[in-house]
């Protein structure tokens, strides 16, 4: 067998996958499979019946070790937080950068920094705050290379640290901290306050000062602000921290605790701690001439993949970067057993993903699964030994144990003890269900013909057109020409219920020891509000975490569904006014001029992200209020003909400064900023725009500067074409009939 074979001849993504991230230098498929199968024959049979399959850091790096290169087996490490010196914050960068160099993801929590403003003992007299040492982590991850790839990182701060709220609008800038996930970590304390509408206390205590720190916030309106940026930029993400420590097999040992979680949120770790993944695959424990499932099968799976994990833990304990990670590692031996296909198996039994009857199959499966892991890690430990750090009177104590186990469980571990004190996970598993075409985690299928962009394959953007197999077989097989066609229980995460996405979600997580990597995904005109209610929902539920990616929000995401509806250039008649969104929110802003105060209300519409109005109402007395009120008038016209703020600005270029701006200054007045009262309402909108992380002003500037170099070129040049791109101004070429865009990569064929 070759990887073709493998992988379908008509797979050309899958085996461009493999060849790129997997295949070491010009070994063959074979080779391939007995380097990372440890020479293992019923692994390697496993493997290529696709019944399970390791994680990328095992299938790229197994057994390089020996030919010298540093690498590590974990696609997961979480670092030991921080201490709040500045020694440690720089030691933690360092760790950072050496997890990295070897290929690993990490986690880093800064819950322990002193918030801004507290006091420091050097000449700095007092500190910027947890968050600005955020860039030092998020500058680590962007300079340190991983063949070609950069490194995946996570940084998360409890809820009731002063700073969180600074915390949770950095990723609004879309140039700031672009190189890591946030995520924060959430108290049943805080979301009980938010359901009551309470204060809710932020407090830190700056041990070298005894200074403490404490302050009150309304609960709901810190919570509306998460969903908020949950809404526009898909983070940060929320960790349930209360259900993350009581719901797994340590939870009733006091010497353990979890220091964070890995970038993707699926592996919560203690200090040090690192995971090693694999994944079962379910569709092919479908007994498709019974169309049954084939339980026996996978409980046999199941016991050849925690023996493998086991394997590959004690192969590359010496493989670990750091001293911390090897005693971590040592002494609790955490393994991340996951699923993928989910989606797919759903499909092939003809249940709609989120229904009752998909959610009960779910819990069956995910029983079946954590029993037979919990089986196979005591037969290993009567074999090797349990973990160093082990004691049984704790085990046994624990709620999710005794939630799933049965007799034969209990009599194991008490006689022999578990191998590991974690076994079960579900990762992304992104590159490898594209790779094997199948949909990915415990996700839905994402759509059932999108087109796929990848950055680390070839060292740039290359995007790929990706035909889901399950529909297009379903529609041959059933002589359907339409997609729109298929069967109802043909899910895909666009037009799936987000509280049956919870639901599945919920029933896995009961069954799951670790924890689930997750995004909710959310059409375009999902509101804020529902947003709050996804959090809310997924809190009650049981959820250990969760975040959300709305379509069309400021966050481009890797996969793009081609919508063409999306796609169409939205030209308004000339001269017709653009209908104010019914959304809309109005801001009040205060402006204060040379001669009095005035209250700019900024209309800011959701769903389109955009200024939508303007209208100026007096707040104080003086000023020419008729004559600002028709600037504004104007204003709100230009921006609802298709205009921007840099098209405002340009219009009132050359407006001599106003003498009641000058007096007001030269008399020390604190006037808003700028010598006239357009410029000042400009600057006002400017600012609201930067406050939402809108590049509405600076893409302008852009475009209008790129358009015009455009222009002087083209008047040099013969044969310069006008066909723009739709999706990002550049010029297209025409080949064969065919448009395409080197910036973007945009395409049509006539």
């Amino acid at each position: 067998m070759n990887e073709t074979k493998w992988l379908g001849e008509k797979n050309i993504l899958g085996q461009d996958i493999w060849k790129k991230k997997y295949k070491y230098g010009d070994e063959s498929f074979r080779e391939w499979l007995d380097r990372i199968s440890g020479g293992d024959s019923l692994l390697k049979e496993t493997i290529v019946n696709k019944e399970f399959i390791f994680a990328g850091r095992i299938l790229a790096n197994r057994g390089l070790h020996k030919l010298g290169r540093k690498i590590t087996y974990s696609n997961c490490y979480v670092l030991t937080p921080p201490e709040d010196n500045l020694e440690s914050i720089f030691e933690t960068a360092k760790n950072l950068a050496r997890t990295f160099s070897y290929g690993g993801g990490c986690g880093i929590d800064i819950s322990n920094l002193r918030p801004k403003g507290t006091k420091v003992n050097n000449s700095a007299m007092e500190t910027t705050g947890s968050v600005s040492f955020m860039d030092l982590y998020n500058l680590t991850t962007e300079i340190i290379g991983q063949n070609g790839r950069r490194g995946a990182l996570m940084m998360s701060l409890s809820i009731d640290h002063p700073d969180i709220s600074d915390f949770i609008k950095i990723k609004g800038d879309l140039s700031k901290v672009q190189k890591a996930n946030i995520s924060v970590r959430m108290t049943d304390d805080f979301m009980k306050k938010v359901k009551e509408d309470k204060l809710f206390p932020l407090k830190f205590e700056v041990l070298d000062t005894d200074q403490v720190v404490e302050k009150k916030i309304r609960a709901k309106e810190l919570f509306k602000e998460l969903a908020r940026q949950n809404w526009n930029y898909a983070e940060p993400g929320m960790l349930f921290w209360d259900r993350i420590s009581s719901w797994n097999l340590l939870s009733e040992d006091e010497n353990f605790e979890f220091a964070g979680t890995n970038p993707c949120a699926e592996e919560p770790l203690p200090a040090g701690g690192s995971c090693l993944l694999g994944s079962l695959i379910l569709p092919s424990f479908l007994n498709k001439a019974k169309n049954e499932f084939d339980f026996e099968k996978l409980k046999k799976a199941v016991r050849i993949g925690v023996r493998a994990l086991n394997d590959v833990l004690d192969e590359g304990l010496p493989l670990h970067p750091l001293k911390e990670q090897r005693e971590s590692v040592t002494d609790w031996r955490q393994i991340g057993l996951g699923i993928l296909g989910l989606g797919d198996l759903l499909i092939q039994l003809n249940l709609r993903y989120g229904s009752p009857e998909s959610i009960e199959f779910s819990n069956i499966l995910g029983k079946t699964i954590i029993i037979e892991a919990l089986k196979e890690s005591s037969l290993l430990a009567k074999k090797y030994g349990s973990y160093p750090k082990f004691d049984s009177e704790v085990i046994l104590k624990s709620p999710f144990l005794i939630e799933n186990s049965d007799e034969e469980v209990i009599e194991l571990i008490k006689k022999y003890g578990l191998r590991n004190s974690q076994l079960l996970t579900i990762a992304p598993t992104g590159s490898i269900g594209t790779m094997l075409q199948i949909s990915t985690g415990i996700e839905p299928n994402f759509a059932f013909s999108y087109t796929r962009k990848t950055e680390s394959l070839h060292g740039e953007d290359v995007f790929y057109e990706v035909f889901t197999p399950i529909a297009r077989e379903y529609m041959e097989k059933n002589n359907i020409n339409n997609i729109r066609d298929l069967p109802e229980f043909f899910v895909t995460a666009q037009n799936l219920d987000p509280i049956e996405r919870l639901k599945m979600q919920s029933v896995w997580q009961n069954r799951i020891d670790a924890s689930i990597s997750s995004t909710v995904n959310l059409i375009k005109k999902t509101t804020t509000e529902e947003v709050e209610n996804i959090y809310l929902k997924a809190w009650k539920l049981g959820l250990k975490g969760v975040t959300v990616y709305r379509s069309g929000c400021a966050r481009e995401g890797i996969l793009t569904l081609k919508n063409q509806k999306e796609k169409e250039i939205l030209e308004l008649p000339r001269g017709k006014l653009k209908s104010i969104a019914e959304d809309t929110i109005y801001y009040p802003k205060n402006l204060r001029i040379g001669c009095g105060k005035l209250k700019v209300m900024i209309g800011y519409s959701p769903s389109e992200n955009k200024i939508q109005d303007l209208y100026v109402i007096r707040s104080g007395s003086g000023g020419c209020e008729k004559n600002i009120q028709a600037v504004a008038i104007f204003m709100s016209g230009m921006l609802r003909l298709g205009g921007n703020l840099f098209m405002l600005e340009k219009s009132i270029e050359g407006i001599s400064g106003c003498p009641a701006f000058a007096r007001g200054n030269a008399l020390g007045k604190e006037l808003s900023k700028g010598d006239t009262c357009p410029l000042a309402i400009l600057n006002i909108l400017k600012e609201f725009e930067k406050e939402l992380g809108l590049k509405d002003y600076e893409a302008a500037q852009v475009l209008i500067k790129q358009k015009e170099e455009k222009l002087s070129e083209k008047n040099n040049e013969i044969d310069t074409h006008d066909a723009v791109c739709p999706d990002c101004g550049e010029i297209l070429e025409i080949s064969g009939g065919c448009y395409s865009c080197r910036a973007c990569g945009y395409s049509k064929c006539d």
